[in-house]
């Protein structure tokens, strides 16, 4: 996508000026020939074909040539940009275990293979532009040369009438003219590149096969407001996938109902969040979410900005309400931790909180929105267990108790409090029901949560002020109605480092390949 617009797209700009030169180079040749006829007659053919054989034929295969090298760096380009991206985005991972420099070495791979390409791509279009040296004298000379040897006496006048129309004809056709076929050469291929990319498969929100309601359900529906059914469904990540993602899915959730979904590793959990968002397309059956939807991912991301606006993320700011959402979120001490409170400027992906800072950010932003179903995707196992007791008492128990949520947990102290729990394995649902239920039914997985339940239960609850890290002091915890207004930082000053540039950084920048 970033090559593309960077590259792809830019070539535009250039091709459509140069385009014209298909329609202006017949033209003035014409023109120009005949002048050159009236001026030497039978010798002006020699002259034109001449010009004609230099550049032509040439030109010709340079624009094949010109195709071929444009496709491959395209590529090259790509793999490229991937490659570089991947590597910012796993940079601690590298930096962990030490592997700079085996990622050293595949990145001056990718660039060597790319400035390759490029080098030969440069090479023609040196090799088109050097015509234009010696294009012009040479047809100028045969020309000469011909009008001489049909016995005509040259003159000063006649020589620099031809020179001056040569100079025309060289400059249509081994300048303008050859930047125009080279120019449309690689519009052609960003045009291809551009076309299979908008050309690819979109997550269509219609559903497949969709299960026709009867009159009750009809009128079922209207009487709810909220509400989450799914009838026999299965999914797949793609259409060419052997195996399902999800298979033969039923549960209903009620309005204003707290559902959990628990499950092990890879057991479709995140997949099925992916179906409500209309994400994952649905292979067969039908599902029924047809109100507003707010979505807090298993990762906390953040974007670079103030932690208000990571919480509002756009929305429009009400006082009480975005108090209400950050004491249910266990927010207000880390805005009493933070310089300067929620105005606090967080780095690109959240890197100056930590991961306890991160996850109660990203569910206020979901909390913050108004919508009928809430969707939270494990959002208590990033932080302390006193931490994740507040945030499901207060916000998910609590703030959120009219709404409709599923929520997705592996804690088992707080599936008692829930109305529904589901059990996925392999993508099917092994078991459902209230916690009640699920243990009268002796279910192996439910037995397993809840072992040593009261041993969890008597874990004594840590200070709330040593949650971030430890032997971390701050000033008291303000009182509830008091505001504390922060000054807006300087977003420049904080993202900037100054000082002096070594020399040997200025000379493994200009020795850089």
């Amino acid at each position: 996508m970033i090559n593309l617009l960077s590259n792809d797209v830019n070539g535009f700009d250039f091709v459509t000026f140069f385009l014209h030169y298909f329609w202006i180079t017949p033209l003035e040749t014409v023109v120009a020939t005949y002048f050159i006829w009236k001026a030497v007659g039978w010798a002006a053919i020699v002259g034109v074909a001449g010009i004609f054989l230099q550049t032509m034929p040439v030109q010709t295969y340079i624009k094949r040539m010109t195709t071929m090298y444009r496709s491959k760096i395209a590529v090259r380009t790509d793999d490229r940009v991937r490659l570089m991206n991947e590597i910012i985005t796993g940079v601690q991972v590298i930096k962990m275990y030490a592997w700079e420099k085996p990622f050293e070495k595949m990145v001056e791979i990718a660039r060597r293979n790319e400035v390759k390409v490029l080098r030969g791509a440069n090479y023609l279009r040196g090799y088109s532009m050097a015509f234009m040296v010696f294009t012009e004298t040479t047809s100028l000379y045969i020309t000469v040369v011909a009008y001489a040897l049909l016995g005509n006496v040259l003159t000063a006048d006649i020589v620099f009438t031809l020179a001056q129309f040569f100079n025309l004809l060289q400059l249509c056709l081994a300048l303008c003219l050859p930047l125009a076929m080279q120019m449309s050469a690689e519009a052609k291929v960003s045009i291809f590149r551009i076309q299979e990319f908008l050309l690819q498969e979109e997550h269509v929100p219609v559903l497949p096969a969709p299960v026709t309601l009867g009159e009750s359900d009809k009128e079922k529906l209207k009487e709810t407001k909220t509400g989450v059914q799914m009838k026999k469904c299965s999914a797949k990540c793609s259409p060419s996938s052997i195996t399902e993602t999800l298979t033969n899915i039923s549960m209903e959730v009620l309005p204003g109902n707290l559902c959990a979904v628990i499950g092990p590793v890879g057991a479709g959990k995140s997949s099925l969040f992916h179906v409500f968002l209309r994400e994952l397309p649905l292979t067969s059956g039908s599902i029924t979410t047809d109100r507003k939807i707010s979505y807090a991912s298993q990762d906390a991301w953040l974007f670079v900005g103030t932690v208000r606006q990571n919480n509002l993320f756009g929305q429009p700011y009400d006082h009480r309400k975005y108090k209400e959402v950050v004491k249910a979120c266990a927010l207000k001490w880390d805005f009493e931790l933070c310089p300067n409170g929620d105005k606090t400027l967080v780095g690109e992906r959240g890197v100056s909180l930590s991961g306890g800072q991160r996850a109660p950010i990203n569910l206020a932003r979901a909390v913050y929105r108004d919508a009928d179903i809430y969707l939270l995707d494990d959002p208590l196992s990033a932080v302390d267990a006193h931490v994740g007791k507040h945030l499901f008492q207060e916000c998910i128990s609590g703030y959120l108790c009219r709404k409709t949520r599923i929520l997705v947990t592996l804690q088992r102290q707080y599936l008692k409090d829930t109305d529904l729990i589901v059990i996925l394995n392999n993508g099917r649902i092994e078991d459902q029901g209230t916690f009640s239920e699920l243990m009268t039914q002796k279910t192996d997985f439910i037995n397993l949560l809840v072992s040593n339940q009261e041993e969890s239960e008597k874990t004594v609850e840590p200070s709330m002020k040593k949650r971030l890290s430890v032997g971390s002091t701050y000033s008291s915890v303000p009182d509830e109605n008091e505001e504390v207004d922060f000054d807006e930082p300087d977003e420049t000053a904080e993202m900037i480092k100054r000082g002096k540039l070594k020399g040997t950084l200025c000379k493994d920048y200009a020795t850089a390949g």
